[in-house]
């Protein structure tokens, strides 16, 4: 079994201050795209994981292994005998959602092989323990408004027309979560409307990492560019361009300054099993 692992975008992000639980209060619009790993499940004596990519962690680190781990023990059954091989194309670190989707695409898998319902509440509560946005790929739509801490599903909505997006991940950028945030908790942005696609954390996470921030500044500057944010916490970056040969125009100007970049859009597929 192949099981596509879509990365996602954060159309629109407003965070809040820190609540009482120590998480800030998130809303936003989240809409996968069609750019995706490839979780394959084999059959195998005991359980094995792999991946196509050096993330820099230790394998047990990996949420793909902690959501083996957790829905084992929510279905009281041993690790299954199965080698999990991950095909990355998702960029590590990068505010696309990478490691959440994969975590999501395991529920998935496991749910197909055990004969159960992958977005069941228990698999919903089990997938927000594993991180904030986790939940958003078990959506039962590929654009969704997200609240809480970022996990709890507030509206499912109409996937958008298959929307030319640029990614951009610059060289060297590094923006770690957690010292967005608290470059975020330092200057504090005001909140805004979901229905205006824009990134409070922007100012923060360009503060964190420089080379986000010229890259963003960069593709502001290039004609047929229609929107550009910073992709959650960063640190890549996201287009909107007018038509498909438009972003590819601007795509081949970005790969002369070295930075990682993919061709996409937003997508209606979800994470699904891949036809052989």
């Amino acid at each position: 079994m192949k099981v596509v692992s879509p990365a996602k975008i954060n159309l629109s992000l407003s965070v809040g201050p820190i609540r009482s639980d120590g998480y800030h209060q998130v809303d936003s619009f989240f809409h996968l795209i069609s750019l995706h790993d490839v979780l394959i499940v084999r059959s195998a004596e005991s359980f094995q994981f792999s991946t196509s990519a050096d993330l820099g962690i230790p394998a047990a680190d990996n949420l793909v292994v902690k959501a083996v781990k957790a829905m084992a023990q929510l279905h009281n059954k041993d690790l299954p005998a199965v080698h999990l091989e991950l095909e990355k194309n998702i960029p590590h670190g990068a505010g696309l959602g990478g490691g959440s989707s994969n975590a999501a695409a395991v529920i998935f898998a496991l749910s197909k092989m055990w004969d159960v319902q992958p977005s069941s509440p228990e698999h919903l509560n089990l997938a927000a323990s594993l991180g904030s946005d986790v939940p958003l790929f078990l959506a039962p739509t590929t654009a969704s408004v997200m609240t809480g801490r970022g996990e709890m599903l507030k509206e499912s909505c109409e996937p958008l027309p298959q929307l030319p997006i640029l990614l951009l991940c610059p060289k060297g950028a590094h923006s770690p979560t957690g010292a967005v945030y608290k470059a975020f908790d330092n200057n504090p942005q005001a909140t805004h409307d979901i229905d205006v696609w824009q990134n409070n954390l922007e100012r923060a996470a360009v503060e964190v990492s420089p080379e986000t921030g010229k890259a963003l500044a960069w593709l502001r500057t290039q004609n047929k560019v229609e929107l550009a944010q910073v992709a959650g916490s960063g640190s890549a970056c996201w287009a909107h361009c007018v038509t498909a040969c438009d972003m590819s125009t601007v795509a081949q100007r970005a790969a002369k300054h070295g930075h990682w970049i993919a061709e996409t859009s937003t997508t209606a597929e979800g994470i699904r099993i891949q036809p052989d």
